[in-house]
């Protein structure tokens, strides 16, 4: 008898245990054709490629109910290629945390969105996709969006407003005197149709080189019939750098259909970025002292149309100009059609 209670005792302790916990798998495949001129070279080729507008992933992510209004919580998810079936090695690089939220505000430990990225995409058109007028025009889409060795921390929302602060440590011992570091930080208000949010980021690739500064300022308002959508940005290296804009609109129409579409532009004496070999993120190359501005101009159209919840087609076309002084000017575009499925 006392062995059949202890059972069911035990039984109904791994139950109500089971039901304060959770774990979902979840993922996005998203596919798009597209025909692409490269403002580089002039060239123009075909392309079936992954991640138009989102980038294709699968994950894990789960919560427990710690009680006191607290739950431990994880993420686990890792990138695809859809083209190919490709992905790296199964290491979830896109994210890769565990933490705590409550009353407090949520707090993670390891590979997490920086605060940057939070606020990064949030007012720019075509869903911020590869038929977005900023891609070929802005620097800062090459921001790192989600530093390693990583510390989060976002306050609750107090009326509207909250933050977000991040740390990723670098962890690179190549330099004599220690490892660099990402710091970033966000504060923003959501009520009602008004959006707006400011944010900062701060790389280096070791604690003694230069610093590659973000700056981001976003803002929408929703019309009803539209939402206008405006963005301004700053990347700074040193003495050097580029300012970046966006106005842009998204128009929700009868049927599922979203129309999306806005102008970019950016000018500034930081040309580019460059691969470090000891550093996952990046470094800039700059013109020389006081050579003239590179400015990039893009715009775009584009369409969405909603299947389901869970399915979308979409379509549209970008282009872009950069002028350099004293250089041909260099002209891209993208006409693309796509598709990308929740689940």
């Amino acid at each position: 008898m006392k062995k059949s209670i202890l059972l069911i005792s035990a039984t109904l302790a791994t139950g109500a245990a089971m039901a304060q916990s959770s774990v979902t798998l979840y993922g996005l495949a998203d596919m798009y054709l597209s025909s692409q001129k490269n403002p580089a070279t002039g060239l123009r080729m075909s392309k079936l490629d992954s991640s138009g507008v989102y980038e294709s992933r699968f994950g894990f992510k789960g919560s427990e109910d710690l009680g006191g209004g607290y739950k431990a919580n994880f993420q686990l998810e890792s990138g695809f290629a859809m083209d190919s079936g490709g992905a790296p090695a199964l290491s979830f690089t896109r994210q890769s945390w565990v933490g705590i939220s409550g009353g407090f505000g949520d707090l993670r430990f390891g590979k997490a969105w920086s605060a940057f990225d939070d606020i990064s995409g949030t007012a720019l058109a075509a869903k911020n996709s590869v038929l977005a007028p900023n891609q070929g025009a802005w620097l800062s889409t090459s921001y790192k969006d989600a530093p390693n060795n990583g510390v989060y921390y976002a306050s609750p929302n107090f009326g509207g407003f909250s933050g977000v602060v991040s740390y990723g440590t670098g962890e690179n011992k190549t330099a004599a005197d220690g490892a660099g570091s990402i710091t970033s930080v966000h504060v923003k208000y959501a009520g009602g149709p008004v959006f707006a949010g400011v944010a900062f980021q701060n790389e280096k690739a070791t604690s003694n080189s230069t610093a590659i500064k973000f700056t981001r300022v976003n803002g929408s308002y929703d019309f009803g019939p539209a939402k206008l959508l405006a963005s301004y940005g700053r990347v700074a290296y040193g003495a050097d750098d580029t300012k970046e804009w966006t106005i842009a609109a998204d128009v929700p129409l009868a049927g599922g259909w979203l129309l999306s579409g806005g102008i970019a532009q950016s000018k500034g004496s930081v040309t580019g970025f460059v691969g470090d070999p000891n550093y996952t993120g990046k470094l800039v190359t700059t013109v020389a002292p006081g050579a003239p501005d590179v400015k990039r101009t893009g715009w775009s159209v584009a369409a969405f149309y909603s299947l389901s919840k869970r399915t979308t087609l979409y379509g549209g076309y970008r282009a872009n100009t950069i002028k350099t002084p004293g250089a041909a000017d260099q002209d891209g575009s993208v006409l693309g059609v796509g598709m990308y499925h929740l689940f």
